[in-house]
């Protein structure tokens, strides 16, 4: 080394090396610096970019919250340019967009899983995003600009499957206040078209989202803390809803079409149970109205029955129920319509809306088959449920089947036949509206023809069975109709039915009827999902109703008169059928001193923020506004040629 210092020209490759070393070193920190104000600018642009893509999402959607589309209908919006100039660089930015309505089969992703949705009608909203070097919109005329960033937004149309409580004015059926309790703690959002009535109560309800209500808030108790009690806020003198009186989506574009018979809708059942995507169902046809009569005796049943003596003849008509089975098949993805009463239960897969244009009964849970009894369906990739009535959605009673020829009821459960907070009763996982309009909508004014979500047989008393035997010659008798044989019937003014020793069930009032020991108490309704109704339905009644006149005495079921007080239940033991006690109960296992279900376990289905049952009824605001929700955003490498086509 030292001779080669020593050299002269060993120096100078000294010198030169350094040189050449120099050099590279500065080519490489220029290439460094470089890079990382590319990095820089690149990132620069993409974090503009996506600010401006959300900003033409909500453009998009404005306008097409007053600008619907038709399906494959596209519409190009205004092109829309930016410059931003931070002195070290400047940078222009152009955003083109178009949206269309399509009908496609696509996966929708919430904050709590990802929403399957089969063949649903959306709204796209497409855009591209480009850049030019430089602050002056004429810079995209030169050959520096360049495509940034896409995206490709789904956007639902809203629907009243979005709010755990929807009521069009929320009064009851009888026109009088409806309050919300301190054991009512709802989770979803909450709409009404009319004042919210609430009361302390075993404290204050509790509102976990937003509540919006076209009135005002109600207090029966005097002042309340609003943070406490709203606490996902509220909105008085809000836009009302227009709650429509028919399912004209889902009539219009329904897979499956179950027709009325030659009676007419209001005379055709359909018993529908599902199994998943498919099901079977059981078709009854009311005949046409049959006279009847029976001979009122005195005592009766009297054997033999000459001994007794005949009083009078009752007249009367009935109809026969005749069933026909039937099955369906793919109803994924599909709504299903039935031009007749609806009677349905069972566990359902993949995204079904079934809608009816009579009162829809169900006659079972309602279950998803990705969900376990009891849980929530947020997880659920792939099942949702839409039940939607032109009339009322109501939870029966009891039937007898037609397949078994078994009385059951269904929809009686013990308090605690299921881990807390579930109960025994019904299960239901769907979002539910009943849009019947019985006319003049008044707070005051009673209609019990408006849709609701309630239940069936308010007003239980006991009635006689049938009996049969063997008299002491060994020859077998069959006693039926036993209450039409002793009193008059249909009762008159001077000739009543009777209200008191004893208090019976006025005849097929009860859908089981005759019944000695009708319930009472029926357990606990769990819905996970949604609730929209003309008014808000009765699902937990007193037994002695002061409200409304359920203990005047008087037999008109359509007006909700239906009898004397149910409760406290006074027994009657039957002078003539040893042994026999006409006596209501709770079923086994039920408590309370009420009729129907005095426990509510109400859990808001969350995917329904983003998606909602296939063809269930659009929400719309007086305005004519059709409010829209996001469903999956994905950013994307724009489809060049398919831009080219629009711009």
């Amino acid at each position: 080394m030292l001779s080669i210092l020593k050299q002269e020209n060993g120096n100078l490759s000294i010198v030169m090396l350094m040189a050449v070393i120099g050099m590279v070193s500065g080519l490489s920190m220029s290439s460094l610096v470089l890079r990382d104000f590319r990095n820089l600018t690149y990132e620069f642009e993409n974090v503009q970019a996506r600010h401006l893509l959300r900003s033409d999402a909500y453009r998009g959607q404005n306008f097409l919250v007053s600008n619907p589309l038709t399906i494959g209908e596209v519409f190009v919006l205004p092109e829309r340019r930016f410059s931003l100039n931070s002195g070290d660089f400047a940078r222009s930015f152009k955003l083109r967009s178009y949206v269309e309505k399509t009908r496609e089969n696509t996966l929708i992703g919430s904050d709590t899983g990802i929403v399957g949705t089969d063949n649903m009608d959306v709204f796209r909203l497409n855009t591209m995003v480009s850049t030019a070097v430089g602050s002056s919109f004429n810079t995209f005329d030169s050959n520096s600009t360049r495509v940034v960033i896409g995206s490709s937004l789904t956007l639902n149309q809203s629907s009243f499957a979005e709010f755990m409580y929807f009521t069009d004015q929320d009064t009851s059926p009888a026109g009088k206040n409806v309050y919300f309790y301190g054991s009512d703690v709802i989770e979803g959002k909450v709409h009404s078209n009319s004042d919210i009535q609430i009361k302390n109560v075993g404290g204050w309800p509790t509102f976990l989202n937003l509540v919006t209500t076209t009135g005002h808030i109600v207090s029966h108790s005097g002042e309340y803390d609003e943070e406490e009690v709203f606490q996902g806020g509220l909105i008085e003198e809000y836009d009302g809803y227009i709650f429509p009186k028919e399912a004209t989506t889902l009539r219009h574009n329904a897979r499956h079409n179950l027709m009325a018979g030659s009676t007419g809708p209001e005379n055709t059942i359909y018993l529908v149970r599902v199994n998943k995507g498919q099901s079977t169902f059981w078709r009854g046809d009311l005949s046409v109205p049959i006279r009847k009569s029976a001979t009122v005796w005195d005592p009766y049943p009297s054997i033999p029955l000459d001994a007794a003596d005949s009083l009078f003849t009752n007249s009367f008509t009935i109809r026969d129920t005749i069933w026909t089975s039937g099955t369906l098949g793919q109803l994924s993805g599909n709504g299903i319509w039935v031009d007749a009463n609806l009677w349905l239960e069972g566990t359902f897969s993949g995204n079904q809306t079934w809608g009816c244009s009579q009162n829809i009964y169900l006659v079972g849970d309602i279950l998803l088959d990705m969900t376990p009894l009891g849980e929530s369906p947020v997880y659920n990739p792939k099942d949702m449920v839409g039940i939607v009535s032109e009339k009322s959605i109501l939870i029966k009673y009891g039937y007898k089947d037609p397949d078994s020829l078994a009385r059951v009821h269904p929809n009686c459960g013990a308090d605690d036949d299921y881990t807390a907070p579930a109960g025994g009763g019904i299960f239901i996982y769907a979002a539910m509206c009943a849009l019947g309009d019985g006319g003049d909508t008044s707070a005051t004014d009673p209609n019990f023809k408006h849709g609701v979500f309630t239940f069936e047989y308010q007003h239980p008393h006991g009635s006689t069975p049938a009996i049969n035997g063997e008299d002491d010659n060994g020859d077998t008798y069959f006693f039926d109709w036993i209450d039409l044989h002793r009193y008059r019937y249909p009762p008159t003014s001077s000739d009543p039915w009777p209200i008191a020793n004893p208090s019976l069930d006025y005849p097929w009032y009860n859908p089981l009827w005759p019944e000695a020991r009708p319930y009472l108490e029926r357990g606990t309704i769990n819905v996970y999902g949604a609730i929209a109704q003309r008014r808000r339905g009765f699902v937990h009644r007193s037994g002695n109703d002061s409200e409304y006149p359920s203990n005047d005495g008087y037999w008109d079921i359509e007006m909700d008169m239906c009898g004397g007080p149910v409760t406290p239940p006074v027994p009657y033991n039957d002078p003539v059928i040893n042994g026999l006690v006409l006596l209501p109960r709770n079923w086994p296992g039920a408590s309370g001193s009420g009729v129907g279900y005095k426990y509510k376990n109400y859990n808001f289905d969350y995917r329904f923020l983003n998606t909602q049952p296939v063809f269930y009824p659009e929400a719309q605001l007086t305005g004519g506004k059709k409010p829209l929700a996001h469903g999956s955003w994905s950013i994307v490498i724009p489809d060049r040629p398919k831009f080219n086509r629009y711009f």
